[in-house]
């Protein structure tokens, strides 16, 4: 793929973030750190190597601390680590250069945990100048800036990478950046993006106004965190008896604020039994109105774009409680329905001293 290909404001857009990050001192770090790394995790990771790779090795590569540049790998290191047998196996398949990258990762997409992040990650250390990183930041990145590549219904996650990673090798040339660099430019966009999205904080209770629980601001911060407990815990919820969620190829997480062109699914699920899907959206501090056109409209993309074969999509809309507006608008989209949480929070007399000092 040639730099032609893309467009004036995606290439503006990255090359304003290349002269910026320069500036940020996290940026500067990650920097800093490649050849630490890749002198480091390298040849551990070449054929012939990482058929025998000792798994503290790669324990110690899937943390920040010693990656230097990828967070949250390390979530799935125990599951990655469980079968160091098969884990080795597919590892060797993924660095086997003698057959095409499409090829080669459905071993890696086996093991449980290894998602696109740790699979990218690896390969890019391995082979620095030729294999670029897709993980969610990368991805987002691409997404918001119109590069990201088409690929068919059904497309294997090799195939997906090779797509994406055409992109990243033709960005990393048209920009004169490395692709460890690249990686950073899509981390200083997304912070870039945070920053701007980060919420106001309340208007300051007027003086001489009587104390009282900050109930929004205590609601707004339980919503926030029941994001990751609901996807943490689905295996406790009564959602999951008959809800699993989604997962494909590579990403073992795809269900969790699932991508799509038109903005993140906060979870996404396929029925255990029958041919549906089941889209979930968290109130949040979001309006009725706008949390059940967020839904409807998910729920189109899913129809147009994951729907095969007589599938139904429908959707499911959770917060602390309702109100009339969001009751009118369900009561007439039936595919859409509504679910409260309650959050149980209690003392209770801890072990008394005798009792925690016994053996």
């Amino acid at each position: 793929m040639n730099a032609h290909v893309f467009s004036d404001f995606a290439l503006g857009q990255l090359r304003a973030a290349k002269a910026a990050m320069v500036e940020d001192d996290e940026i500067n770090k990650i920097l800093e750190a490649q050849d630490e790394v890749l002198a480091r995790y390298s040849p551990a990771f070449q054929p012939g190597q990482i058929e025998t790779i000792e798994e503290d090795v790669l324990r110690s590569f899937l943390y920040i601390e010693n990656n230097h540049h990828w967070s949250g790998l390390n979530r799935q290191v125990n599951r990655v680590c469980a079968d160091m047998t098969a884990t080795r196996a597919a590892l060797s398949d993924l660095v086997d250069e003698s057959r095409p990258i499409a090829e080669r990762m459905q071993a890696a997409t086996d093991i449980k945990g290894m998602g696109k992040g740790i699979i990218t990650a690896i390969l890019h250390v391995a082979y620095p100048g030729k294999y670029g990183v897709w993980n969610n930041t990368s991805n987002d990145g691409l997404v918001e800036l119109g590069l990201f590549p088409e690929a068919e219904r059904g497309a294997s996650f090799g195939e997906r990478y090779s797509a994406v990673n055409e992109v990243l090798v033709a960005l990393a040339h048209a920009l004169d950046l490395d692709l460890w660099t690249l990686d950073a430019v899509w981390w200083f966009l997304n912070a870039e993006e945070e920053d701007e999205g980060t919420e106001q904080p309340l208007p300051p209770v007027p003086e001489g106004s009587p104390a009282a629980p900050n109930v929004k601001t205590t609601r707004f911060a339980l919503e926030r965190h029941l994001h990751d407990y609901m996807f943490d815990n689905w295996n406790a919820l009564d959602l999951a008896e008959d809800w699993d969620l989604y997962t494909r190829d590579g990403e073992p997480e795809a269900g969790y604020e699932f991508r799509t062109p038109i903005g993140r699914i906060d979870l996404l699920a396929r029925h255990k039994r029958d041919r549906r899907w089941l889209v979930i959206e968290l109130k949040r501090e979001k309006s009725s109105d706008a949390v059940v056109g967020q839904v409807l409209r998910y729920i189109g993309w899913v129809q147009r774009h994951l729907v095969e074969n007589g599938e139904t999509v429908e959707g499911l809309v959770v917060a602390t409680e309702g109100d009339p507006q969001l009751h009118y608008a369900l009561d007439v989209v039936p595919s859409v329905s509504f679910k409260s949480y309650e959050v149980e929070f209690r003392l209770k007399a801890g072990p008394s001293f005798s009792e925690f000092a016994k053996p």
